[in-house]
This record gives C-alpha cells, sequence and structure tokens, in this order.
C-alpha cells in the first residue's frame, strides 16, 4: 500500500513540473514572437531640417535722420560780481531759483557808500557857496574898477595944467589897477567855485554809483546756481568778486560737430525747408505725472527745435563744422554741460529695405542674414547696415531684395547648406534665444521616445 502511495506522489509531482515547463515555453515564445514583430517595425523617421523662424523681406518709407552726439549750452551765462567791496548783508535770492531780469540776488553793506554820498554832496553844496561868493565879490570889484577908471578919465588930461598933482594921478592909475585886479580876482574864484562845483557832481554821481553797486540783481532771466560766498563774508576785492552765476535756460542751444562731409546735404536740405532737428536728452526718463514713480516705458525728454548757427570754418584737426540747435527749454529740463543726441531729419527715404535686427549676425567686422533657397536651405549673405529704424536695419540696396526668404529666429542654430522647417504657429517664438530652447526639448523629447521603443 505504502508502494501505491508513494508511486501516486510521484506521479502528480512529475505532471505539476510538465504543466510549469510548458507554461514556461509558451512565455518564452511569446516573448521572441513579439520582440521579432517589433523588429519587424520599420523605424519612425525623424522631421528634416531645423526649426526657424522665416519672414520676407519687406520695403518701407522711411524718415531719413542722422544723429549725433551734442553738448546742451546756453546762450547766456553770466557771472554776477560785487562790483564795491563790503560786508556782503544779505542774500536775497536762494540758490538754484529761476529769476527775473531785475530781481535781487545780493546786497553789500552801504554805509561807508551813503557817507562818502553824503560827503559829496557836502562838497557840491560848498561849491555852490564859494560860487555865489565870488559872484558878489565880482559885482563889487567891477562897480570898483568902473568908478576908478572915470576918476582917471577925469583927471588924466588936468596933470599937464597943473589942475591934478602928478603925485595925485598917481594915486588914481593905482586905484584903477586894483580895481582891475579885483575883478580878474573875482572871475578866478568863480571858475574855481565852479570847477569845485562839478568835481562835487561828479563825487556825487561816482558815490551814487556805488552805492547802486550794494544792491546785487539779476541781468536776465535764467536759473541761479550756487553762492560762492555767504552773509558777513568781505566781497568785493581781488578774488573774491564772483558771488553766482545765472545761466539763460529758454531758449537753449544744442552744440554739435558733425563730420564736413554732411554739410552739403544738410545746408541743401535747410534751403529747401526739409530739414527737422530734434533734441534727445540721452539716458534720462521723465514721468508721465508728477509723482508717479518713473517706468521702463517712460520716454527720454525731447525738444523739437531749428538749425541756428553753422561755424564759417572747418576745424582743421578732426575736419568737422560746430553747429547749434536752438530749442525751446520752458521746464527747465535740458541744463547747461549736459550729453544730448541731436536727431537731424532730412526728409523721408522711399522703398528702403529693412530687415529685423535680430535677423542679423556677425563675423569678425561684418554683418550676415542667412537667406532660405528655394530647396529650404540656407545661404549667408554679407550685409551693408545703413541705419537703424526703430527695431529694423536698414540695408543698402544689392545685396537682398524685397521679397527675400530670411530667417528672423534661430538664426545661431545655422550653418551655411542647413535645411531649415518653419515653426509652427503654437510652437513660434519671437527670439532667437525660445526658438532655440523649443528646438532642443523637441529633440530631446524624440530622442526618449525612440529610446522607449528599442526597449
Amino acid at each position: 500500500m505504502h508502494e501505491l502511495n508513494r508511486a501516486s506522489s510521484r506521479n502528480a509531482s512529475n505532471r505539476s513540473l510538465f504543466h510549469f515547463a510548458a507554461y514556461a515555453l509558451a512565455s518564452i515564445a511569446a516573448v521572441a514572437t513579439l520582440a521579432s514583430c517589433r523588429r519587424a517595425e520599420p523605424p519612425r523617421a525623424a522631421p528634416e531640417g531645423v526649426v526657424v523662424r522665416t519672414a520676407a523681406v519687406a520695403t518701407v518709407d522711411i524718415p531719413l535722420a542722422y544723429e549725433f552726439p551734442a553738448t546742451i549750452q546756453s546762450p547766456q551765462e553770466v557771472e554776477i560780481n560785487a562790483r564795491v567791496p563790503g560786508w556782503l548783508q544779505t542774500q536775497a535770492t536762494p540758490d538754484g531759483a529761476r529769476v527775473k531780469k531785475g530781481q535781487l540776488l545780493y546786497t553789500i553793506d552801504p554805509s561807508q557808500y551813503r557817507i562818502a554820498l553824503d560827503a559829496a554832496q557836502a562838497k557840491l553844496a560848498q561849491a555852490t557857496a564859494q560860487e555865489e561868493v565870488a559872484k558878489a565879490r565880482l559885482d563889487t570889484a567891477t562897480a570898483q574898477r568902473t568908478f576908478a577908471q572915470s576918476t582917471y578919465d577925469r583927471n588924466k588930461d588936468l596933470v599937464s595944467s597943473g589942475a591934478v598933482s602928478q603925485e595925485r594921478f598917481d594915486q588914481i592909475t593905482a586905484q584903477l589897477a586894483e580895481a582891475k585886479a579885483a575883478v580878474e580876482q573875482a572871475n578866478a574864484d568863480i571858475a574855481s567855485a565852479k570847477a569845485n562845483e562839478l568835481a562835487a557832481r561828479a563825487d556825487i554821481a561816482n558815490a551814487e554809483l556805488n552805492l547802486s553797486y550794494c544792491t546785487v540783481s539779476s541781468p536776465l532771466d535764467g536759473l541761479m546756481g550756487p553762492s560762492k560766498f555767504f552773509e558777513g563774508t568781505l566781497v568785493g576785492n581781488a578774488g573774491q568778486q564772483t558771488l553766482n552765476k545765472v545761466v539763460q535756460t529758454d531758449p537753449m542751444w544744442a552744440g554739435f560737430s558733425p563730420s564736413a562731409n554732411y554739410l552739403p546735404v544738410l545746408l541743401a536740405n535747410q534751403k529747401a525747408g526739409t530739414l527737422t532737428a530734434r533734441v534727445l536728452l540721452a539716458g534720462a526718463t521723465s514721468a508721465a505725472e508728477p509723482g508717479t514713480p518713473l517706468r521702463v516705458t517712460d520716454a527720454s525728454p525731447t525738444a523739437e527745435g531749428k538749425l541756428v548757427f553753422v561755424d564759417s570754418m572747418v576745424t582743421g584737426n578732426s575736419d568737422t563744422v560746430l553747429m547749434r540747435i536752438e530749442f525751446t527749454n520752458p521746464e527747465t529740463v535740458f541744463r547747461a554741460g549736459a550729453y544730448a543726441t541731436v536727431e537731424i531729419g532730412l526728409g523721408m527715404q522711399k522703398d528702403a529695405i529693412v530687415v529685423p535686427e535680430e535677423a542679423i549676425f556677425a563675423r569678425q567686422t561684418e554683418l550676415f542674414v542667412w537667406r532660405v533657397k528655394s530647396d529650404d536651405t540656407v545661404e549667408s549673405i554679407r550685409i551693408d547696415a545703413v541705419s537703424k529704424d526703430k527695431d529694423n536695419i536698414v540695408i543698402a540696396p544689392g545685396t537682398i531684395a524685397k521679397g527675400d526668404r530670411i530667417v528672423v529666429a534661430g538664426v545661431a542654430k545655422l550653418k551655411a547648406g542647413d535645411k531649415i522647417r518653419e515653426a509652427k504657429e503654437t510652437g513660434a517664438t519671437t527670439s532667437t534665444s525660445n526658438s532655440a530652447s523649443t528646438s532642443a526639448s523637441t529633440s530631446a523629447s524624440s530622442n526618449n521616445t525612440s529610446k522607449a521603443e528599442g526597449k
């Protein structure tokens, strides 16, 4: 019985092993079949070409303008000087204030100049009195001379007859001479008194002038600068005369020195009335409303002006010509000495060839764009940039033409002869860096998928 049971157990074990082996063989066959099927599938082809964005070259009418570096200048910069020595008594106008012509700025202690005026007036009064006394003496001397002359005339013929002694006649003659001398002295005293009067009047005028200099006023409309001396300082002596400076702020000048090569076209447009001028305060921004913070989009201050001066000579060393633009400056935003940019407009340039700035790349000192050929491959075309118009570069004719297809995004990914394909609208980007990033992500995703399928 035992033997029978052991035989049954061995048969059951053999059947289990058989079933496990059959299942394993079936699994291996299934896997092999699946693998052979996958190897039989052809590989999926990756899309051809570098993903970029292209655009057709366009022509537009743009303003023809040149930009030159300039310096803001004031037509008048007047030093405020102390014209008489004295103690600086008051500063009536604070530093940096906007002033009008004739406005009081400083006062200098006038005490000594008032005393000098009083003394000059006293001298005038004295000279006037001396003149009156001299005139009175002249009247007396004139009367005495008249009497002496008549006495002399009556007695001169009586000396020969003995009616008048010679001694008496000599006395009469001497009295006449004394009377004449008295008249001459009186006239001299009058002349001296008049001279003293004139001198006194000159002293008065000088004293009044010096006294007026104690009041220092602005000679023009403008802005007052920083004071060099303050109340209580002795001013007006050598080295201590300049108190301040007043600078005219409206209108202002923008001085610039373009190359003499620009002179013919600038003068021709000025004569034709097509020349325009604009002054830009480079690097500065102005808030849209007072009290609001500055924003990135706030524009730099600008002013429209006109060309008012062209130098008569060309600077020999630099071959430039000094020019000036005059413009209004009511808000005093433009200050003398500031660096600015002058934009000179010369009308419109018709059908100018323009390309986006991001489509251009450089090789050493030359500029290029990628032009797409009919087979969707690219070639580099050297261009000559003429000027810039907003975000576009104006190109000299003869290299690319209107309608040419150029790469405007993805420029850095290309080399000559590469085949390109247009980026899809949903994935299109507006910058080279974003296009490159998108392409890299797409490539990485494709590689991951290929690896998964090959497992």
